[in-house]
This record gives structure tokens, sequence and C-alpha cells, in this order.
């Protein structure tokens, strides 16, 4: 019997040390979420931080609660902020996270990496550049009452605006892998609002973690096929024989593209070469065209694909005087030229590089059209 009851005790201390308490429970209804964060600066250069939290209260008809403070660290301001909430705000369900184009410029990767410091942070948040006042946007769309909760509205306009290439996706895991291998800069989703609704308008292009430029949708569709990571692209071709028509040019909807890239140096300078093979439908076209002549076909194609290259030069030239290499150039000398990328420094050598771009455009459907 004694060793009985020996074993039971010993058994009874094992289960006291295996079995979870409850000292960090966290009750549900006295949690206060944070959906969506925003984080802006002041005329003083001070940083605002406002939150988003939803409503559960029946009794209570507004959708969120929006709470904003001021502070120079981000720990501080939700502080201050659950003093005037009456809930434990905590940041374990943010999905999105606001800045303003003025904070973004002065760089936000020291911001962000409060969210690899802490398991309650997921790190799978949205990178938004607002033109604009993060706080303003968040309080105007609180009130939207013909959309969804502003959480939900924001997540359909980013898959909308995803799948047809108008703006990248880009998570806090994204942006600070990219930041840190210093070989591919970060872009985000662009934003603008109005009191009625809230507008994708592009994408954000930083250099490091610091903004330096921005895209509307039809360039951004462009980078990310040059990047390889586009789904399908809307395009819009003008011709400029017919410019005083009232319809002119064509669209096409471009939907398969394979990239291939070869660098090379000449005398130290990069000489970057972009082949595009893009497979699309025609959906409007002013021109009278007979698509059954193979040749009278295929010289409408060139003509669009002459216009594709020159945007992407363009683009690429402008990528290159704003320092930002979100293609990730720089990732292929460090994968292919590695002696020569440890020999030099790739951002002022990205500022010679020349590029040369050729496309390959096939229309495979273009319906009825004579």
């Amino acid at each position: 019997m004694k060793k009985s009851k020996l074993v039971s005790v010993v058994l009874l201390c094992i289960l006291v040390l295996v079995q979870t308490s409850c000292w960090d429970q966290k009750i549900y209804e006295r949690i206060g979420f944070i959906l969506q964060l925003g984080l802006e600066l002041d005329n003083e250069g001070s940083m605002i931080y406002t939150v988003s939290v939803p409503i559960v209260s029946p009794d209570i008809e507004g959708k969120v609660e929006i709470l904003s403070t001021t502070a120079d660290l981000l720990r501080e301001s939700r502080e201050k902020v659950r003093r005037v909430s009456g809930k434990i705000v905590e940041g374990g369900k943010t999905q999105h996270i606001y800045f303003s184009k003025e904070l973004a410029e002065k760089g936000i990767g020291g911001l962000l990496e409060i969210f690899i410091r802490h398991t309650e942070n997921q790190l799978l948040a949205n990178i938004i550049v607002v033109d604009g006042s993060p706080k303003e946007m968040m309080e105007l769309s609180a009130k939207f009452t013909d959309k969804p909760r502003p959480t939900f509205y924001v997540n359909d306009l980013l898959v909308s605006a995803r799948l047809s290439s108008y703006a990248p996706e880009t998570r806090i895991y994204d942006f600070l892998i990219m930041e840190f291998s210093k070989t591919i800069d970060p872009t985000a989703p662009l934003f603008r609002y109005d009191k009625k609704e809230i507008e994708v308008i592009g994408s954000a292009l930083f250099s490091g973690d610091k903004l330096v430029g921005e895209l509307n949708t039809e360039a951004t569709g462009l980078l990310n096929t040059l990047a390889g990571v586009g789904r399908k692209l809307q395009y819009t071709y003008k011709d400029k024989k017919e410019a005083q028509r009232i319809k002119n040019g064509a669209s096409i909807l471009i939907k398969g593209a394979k990239r291939h890239i070869d660098l090379y140096f000449d005398e130290d300078i990069p000489c970057i070469e972009i082949k595009l093979d893009l497979i699309a439908s025609l959906e409007e076209c002013s021109q009278k065209i007979d698509f059954s002549n193979t040749e009278e076909k295929r010289k409408f194609e060139d003509e669009i694909a002459l216009a594709i290259k020159k945007d992407c030069l363009e683009l690429l030239e402008y990528l290159k005087a704003l320092g930002s290499d979100p293609i990730g150039f720089g990732e292929i000398v460090r994968s292919r030229h590695n002696d020569y990328w440890r020999s030099m420094e790739w951002k002022e050598m990205y500022k010679e590089a020349l590029f040369d771009v050729e496309v390959n455009l096939v229309l495979e459907f273009y319906g009825a059209i004579n």
C-alpha cells in the first residue's frame, strides 16, 4: 500500500508540473483585437498611431471603434490607447498596416521590426501606403453605409487589384525579407480615398525601406510582368495614326506571360536584356483589320508589341533613376556573378545599367472583329 501511495503522489506531482495553467489566459470579451493600424506624422514630426477595433456589442450601431494617439514608440502608443478603450487592445489579428507617404519616405523598416519581436503579432498583415492621412481614411471608411466592414472592404479591394495586376501583394514578412536581402526592393499597394470610397491607384516604390516613387495601375501591371509575378493585365494601345479619332487604339487582355532575363557586363556596366512572350485576347479595337490575313494580323501584333516595349523601357529607366530595384536585378547579379557582386556596390552600378526589351505578342482570340 505504501508503494502504491508513493506512486500516486509522484504521478500527481508530474501532472501538476506538466499541466498548463490559466495565468496568461485572455478572455475574448475583454480583448479589443486591432484589425487595422495606421501610422503617420503630425505637423511637429511626431507619430500618430491609429487603430480600428471591431465592435461586438449589440447596443452600439457602429461597425468599428477608431482609437488614436500620438507617441514616439508603437508600444507606448498601444498602452495609451488601452487607457481609453475599456478593453485590452491586442495586435494578434491585424490585417492591414497603413503608412502615410510622408512617413514612408523616412523609412518604415524600424517600425516593422516590432512585429517580429513578440509572438502575439502575425506577419501576414498587408503593408499599404496611403496618399493622405491613414487616420482620416480609417475614420471615413468606418462611416461607409454601403460598404462592408472596413477590414473586409479593403481585403476585397486588394484581392481584386492583385488578380488584375493593379497592385502588388506585400505583407510584413515580404517587406522585411526584401529589405534585409538588399538584392530586391519592396513595393506596396498605394491607396487614395474620399468620403465615399477607397481606391487602389497603383503601387508605392521603395529603395530599401524608404518610399522613393510610385506607379499607376497600368505601369504596376507592366512591372509585375517584368518581375515574372503578373497574373493578367489589361493593356491599352494608342494608335498615333488615329490620334484625331474619338475611338482610338485597342485594348487587349494579356493572359499569359513568359519572361527571360540575360544579364552580362560590358566593361563593368550591367547590360540587362529582357524577353517577354505574351499571349493575349483582343477586347476592343478601333481599326478595321482582317485577322484572317496572317500578315495583317502579325503587323498589328507587332505594333502593339512595340508600344509595350516602349512602355517597359520607360518604366525601367524610371526605376533606375529612383534607385529602386523591385524586379530583383541585384539578386540575379548576386546569384550568377557573385565575384562581381562582392567587388562593387550594386546600387551605384544599377544607375549605369543599360536595358533592352524584346516583346513577342500573339493574339490567340479576337472574336468576330473584322
